[in-house]
């Protein structure tokens, strides 16, 4: 059962005074700052792609994901990682050391010395070289002449699309010329379509894998070492499949999320689990994307930078936002008081409950939703049925202590002047309570059928010294329920 207004993941533009979603066309994301949800440090944009966004100095348990902690062994003074939680350690690994700082720079190193590491690397390498060079030069020519190695993690995809159209381009310019050339009935036009032949081969051919001679050691390393990750290696696929048809304890091979969180090793066996680092979380920072259009800057949720701004357990009190407009403080809450059931006389009512979030009071008119282009993919077996529709004045939201303390003080609110809704069962403060009538379409459903209908609530603010509304605050807020019905 739920009552869906204003999503609790929206947000709400003060530029454009409207509910703006988390939709690309309607919100920009950015990313503010990374940091290690264990350490809570923050890590610089640089230093984070270097550590391919995973935490500097932490690991996590290859059994249970849990942090691991540095701990002494007396008999053999060296130091080394131990889980708290299941008292996995990294002894049975041989990953020791005199120093326990050296002991995390010794693990990284093992990660990164890793033969699958340098393949991976081996191979961004090539294809970044292919991308860039076609860029530059766009030739078939160029594209043999290359021996350096370029690593470019943020453009390489960016750049191997440019290059692609680039080549599009100029086989696209040939084709003309050659049509050109057919038209003048010029006695080239068989040689200029061989050529065009062994370009259009050529590019084909682009789009398989090339083993240049810098992949030769890397790839010649795997082999060796028994990865049966091509069909060449039979031998070394059946030495692997033998040794696991004789385990006899599954405990002792490691499952397939262990092996996921170390992609370019996964050992089999779980004695040969590596400690994996965790990924860093990231900070982001909501822009709508209109404001950004009229050129202003739109921020919707700016958060602090520091991970650890806002906890309640710093002596210095602070918020875990800069900026945050979620639809939420803005939109009035709705919830089920009661959920659908039936009356006396057969007919379906629901009663909910509206809360003001805003410092101001607020005048709510409810109305019936038009047909519009989601009802076939949010289809309604119900209508709310609204009689009255007159306005309902809602007062401003108030510190629950301080309005417990002058409760003689607190003005009637609920009633448009003299002119009461035939729906509102009780207001208070911030709060109504009002009964809403459903007309359903069940068929032949069963008696615990679910029953969803919408409404639109329109929202204006209120001045109540002047008693009227204030210009230009409408807001209008779809509103749908859904529950099953009470028998």
């Amino acid at each position: 059962m739920r009552v869906s207004g204003a999503h609790k993941l929206s947000f709400f533009s003060e530029t454009c005074e409207k509910i703006v979603c988390r939709l690309p066309s309607c919100s920009v994301e950015e990313f503010e700052s990374y940091y290690c949800g264990n350490l809570l440090v923050n890590l610089p944009s640089k230093e984070a792609s270097m550590y391919q966004n995973r935490s500097s100095r932490c690991f996590s348990c290859p059994e249970c994901e849990n942090v691991l902690s540095t701990a002494f062994h007396e008999s053999k003074h060296v130091f080394f990682f131990l889980c708290l939680h299941c008292r996995w350690d990294s002894i049975e690994l041989g990953l020791t050391d005199d120093d326990p700082d050296a002991l995390i720079m010794t693990a990284i190193t093992w990660e990164r010395q890793a033969v699958q590491e340098d393949v991976f690397q081996t191979l961004y390498s090539h294809h970044s070289t292919n991308a860039n060079c076609s860029s530059s030069k766009g030739t078939a020519t160029d594209l043999s002449l290359i021996s350096g190695t370029i690593f470019g993690r943020n453009n390489s995809l960016q750049l191997l699309a440019d290059s692609m159209k680039e080549l599009q381009r100029e086989h696209q310019i040939k084709k003309c010329r050659l049509q050109r050339t057919e038209e003048m009935g010029g006695w080239k036009y068989d040689q200029l379509l061989t050529k065009v032949q062994e370009k259009e081969q050529w590019l084909l051919e682009q789009r398989h894998e090339h083993q240049w001679p810098e992949l030769t050691k890397p790839l010649a390393a795997l082999q060796t070492k028994g990865i049966s990750w091509r069909e060449n290696t039979p031998d070394k696929t059946r030495e692997m499949l033998e040794n696991l048809a004789q385990t006899c304890n599954m405990g002792q091979v490691s499952t397939l999320h262990q092996r996921l969180l170390n992609p370019l090793d996964q050992p089999r066996e779980i004695n040969k689990l590596f400690p994996s680092r965790p990924l860093l979380r990231v900070k982001r920072t909501w822009r709508c994307d209109e404001s950004i259009k009229r050129g202003t800057a739109g921020i919707l949720v700016k958060p602090q930078i520091s991970p650890m701004s806002g906890d309640s357990s710093l002596p210095v009190s602070a918020s875990w936002f800069k900026k945050a407009n979620l639809a939420a403080h803005y939109v009035p809450l709705v919830t089920f008081q009661r959920l659908p059931y039936r009356d006396a006389g057969g007919s379906l009512e629901c009663v909910l409950l509206i809360e003001n979030p805003l410092d101001d009071a607020i005048r709510i008119t409810f109305r019936s939703a038009p047909p519009s282009d989601a009802d076939k993919f949010l289809p309604d077996n119900g209508q709310v049925v609204l009689q009255d529709l007159t306005p309902i004045i809602i007062g401003p939201y108030e510190d629950p202590d301080l309005v417990d303390a002058f409760v003689d003080d607190q003005p009637p609110f609920g009633a448009n002047g003299d002119q009461p809704n035939a729906v509102l069962l009780q207001a208070t403060r911030n709060l109504i309570k009002i009964k809403l009538p459903i007309v359903a379409d069940l068929g032949d459903a069963s008696p615990k059928s679910t029953i969803s209908a919408r409404f639109i609530m329109d929202t204006e603010k209120f001045d109540e010294d002047a008693n009227e509304v204030i210009e230009n605050s409408l807001l209008s807020v779809p509103v749908v329920i859904t529950a099953p019905i009470l028998q």
